[in-house]
């Protein structure tokens, strides 16, 4: 589960260049998550390592606003979870559903800004 500091930091992820509005995702054991990361280098990374990734576009999610569009995204794109800091090869990354994170995501930036 991601701690809640998680919630206001930038969110990186990586899009298709080609198909705007498409998503990295990932499913394993029956699940299917959209993949976020909380450093640009490590999605970048990523990326270079994985050949369905390469190409596509590192993209920053600042606010409230962008984080909620691609959390719905990725829900239309049939992602249930979000997989964080995920890198080939590690046998385990934080992961939280995405069911009732927008609401997270919006309460963190509200605290931030009073």
């Amino acid at each position: 589960m991601a701690d809640s500091s998680f919630y206001g930091k930038v969110w990186y992820v990586l899009t298709d260049p080609l198909r705007p509005g498409e998503h990295l995702t990932l499913t394993a054991a029956e699940i299917k998550y959209a993949l976020v990361w909380t450093s640009s280098k490590a999605a970048l990374d990523f990326s270079r390592e994985l050949s369905v990734a390469r190409g596509m576009k590192v993209i920053p999610l600042y606010s409230w606003t962008l984080k909620d569009a691609f959390l719905t995204a990725a829900e239309k794109l049939g992602a249930t979870h979000l997989l964080i800091d995920y890198q080939p090869g590690a046998l385990q990354a934080a992961a939280a559903p995405i069911s009732g994170m927008s609401e997270l995501v919006r309460e963190h930036e509200e605290k931030r800004k009073e």
